[in-house]
């Protein structure tokens, strides 16, 4: 489409949400259970975007923690207010607009009962297990959900203030990796226009945010679980306090020389998290994904990172056990997993050491 098409397209996107938002009652914006940077700035932006149209002020909920220090970071130095909710408590909203996720998903708290009003996503649509809502725009080749808000507030002429710009920039830049990862022209254009407008100390700030001694932990512990079986590397965390470590976990292992494909799993509450990432679309990780947790959870996400849930029924241990072996099965078939260690080549190249 040309420029003026997106920014008709968008116009009348955002027409419809607002018709639905404007009704009375409350408006309940509701991101995945343990939000990320592209769901927290696409929640923020529509917040934005309801209270300039329809002069009403959006709730923004999840169902499970915030946990990851980047992401804390981003909630507190640019003031994004959100509200940890129970599935009860979604019954006092009249509307509910789900971002960056989807109905049905497993990965947030919307009852199945309880149609949303609105999506916005960019995950690939479920092949089963199809959802209704009023309205949906869901862009599975789009890299993050941040961009289509971008597109919303820019054909609407709503102000991007810097805190929203370094929000939406964020966003755009953790879900596409700089983008490296699944990055479509729209999202090149951007992360390039909120790049001026974002506060730069402020983006510096989330980057480095200060990480507790359990991180430490966490992470030493799923490098000891490590096994690499051809160019897949599996870890597991075996006691997770953070469900948020999972995925970042999974982001530092690809940078293992001669992977192709990430793995990590750990229990968190009475869940295991699941988390994979790929170098490149080749990986199919939401295809994978989906075999791994094929009718034990729910799973899916993107051709190079995805992301599943699976409950525990029974026995923990006999479960994950489960859960490695499909890992492999899925990522790595006819591969022998070789502890991480054992796996690695006897000495080094003798790289200059660097101050």
């Amino acid at each position: 489409m040309s420029e003026k098409e997106v920014q008709d397209q968008a116009a009348a996107n955002v027409e419809r949400i607002m018709a639905l938002c404007k009704r009375p009652g409350r408006i309940l914006i509701l991101m995945q259970d343990n939000p990320d940077p592209d769901a927290l700035a696409s929640a923020a932006a529509l917040h934005d975007l309801t209270h300039h149209h329809v002069k009403k002020h959006a709730v923004l909920g999840y169902g499970g923690i915030c946990g990851r220090a980047e992401n804390r970071a981003m909630i507190d130095i640019l003031r994004i207010g959100v509200k940890r909710l129970t599935p009860d408590q979604i019954e006092r909203f009249r509307t509910v607009c789900l971002v960056d996720t989807q109905p049905r998903s497993g990965n947030n708290i919307l009852m199945p009962s309880r149609l949303p009003e609105v999506v916005v996503d960019h995950h690939l649509l479920p092949k089963r297990g199809p959802w209704m809502a009023e309205f949906a725009d869901v862009r599975p080749d789009y890299g993050a959900c941040s961009t289509i808000f971008y597109e919303y507030l820019q054909a609407t002429n709503v102000r991007i203030t810097p805190r929203l710009a370094t929000a939406l920039f964020y966003g755009i830049q953790s879900d596409t990796q700089d983008l490296g990862r699944e990055a479509n022209p729209a999202d090149i254009r951007a992360y390039r226009d909120l790049f001026l407008i974002a506060d730069k100390k402020k983006l510096a700030h989330i980057h480095h945010a200060p990480v507790p001694p359990e991180y430490f932990r966490m992470l030493a512990d799923s490098l000891a679980t490590c096994v690499v079986a051809g160019t897949t590397v599996v870890s597991q965390i075996p006691e997770c306090t953070n469900a948020d470590m999972i995925a970042e976990v999974a982001d530092r292992l690809m940078r293992l020389e001669g992977m192709r494909a990430a793995v990590c799993y750990g229990v968190f509450g009475d869940t295991i998290h699941l988390s994979a990432r790929a170098l490149d679309a080749r990986g199919n990780c939401a295809r994978r994904m989906k075999r791994v947790v094929a009718r034990l959870g729910s799973g899916g996400g993107h051709r190079s990172m995805a992301g599943g849930q699976i409950p525990i029924n029974g026995d923990a241990e006999k479960r994950l056990a489960l859960v490695q072996a499909r890992i492999l099965k899925a990522f790595a078939p006819n591969r022998v997993p070789v502890p991480l260690c054992e796996a690695l080549p006897p000495g080094g190249e003798g790289g200059q050491s660097q101050q």
